[in-house]
């Protein structure tokens, strides 16, 4: 089996991970793991505002890594993307790096510094 087509079906879970991540997070007020780590959590001066301000981001992060995986297996499995493969990869990156960015803006803004 080629690792790539494993590394696709990675990237497929982990979009679905993060999706239902932050789904959950919207619907119990509690912060996921996934965001931030336990240490972080208690820092938290306001979740609600903080779950409101990341969920979606995440949901939206997850749907592009199952959008990159599902094109990476298609690319694999049923037909050559070509020159596309290089689109995908770069929107990856984006949304990551836009994630990430959006991570960091949540943190700063809802995390308290003591």
């Amino acid at each position: 089996m080629n690792i790539t087509i494993v590394f696709d079906i990675v990237i497929i879970g982990f979009g679905i991970y993060m999706i239902a991540a932050g789904l959950k997070m919207k619907k119990t007020g509690e912060i996921s793991p996934i965001v931030l780590a336990e240490e972080e959590m208690k820092k938290c001066k306001d979740k609600a505002g903080f779950i409101s301000y990341i969920y979606w981001k995440e949901a939206v992060f997850g749907a592009v890594m199952i959008v990159t995986g599902i094109l990476g297996l298609v690319n694999e499995l049923v037909k050559s993307l070509g020159k596309f493969s290089y689109v995908e990869l770069v929107v990856f990156l984006a949304v990551f790096l836009w994630f990430s960015r959006e991570l960091g803006t949540a943190r700063a803004k809802y995390l308290s510094k003591f």
